[in-house]
């Protein structure tokens, strides 16, 4: 349930830093790693900006 909690909080826009406090992280890459954010929301991510 808590890595449900901080993908859906990444999901809806709340910041990494935040999300990385929340669950007690050490660094940004480890929750990442955690909540399981895979390349295709990182390639969404990008084409957001419209880059």
């Amino acid at each position: 349930m808590r890595k449900n909690f901080g993908y859906h909080l990444y999901k809806n826009g709340v910041g990494l830093e935040l999300i990385q406090v929340l669950l007690n992280h050490s660094s940004p890459r480890i929750t990442l790693r955690y909540i399981a954010i895979e390349q295709e929301d990182k390639d969404q991510a990008v084409i957001s900006l419209g880059l």
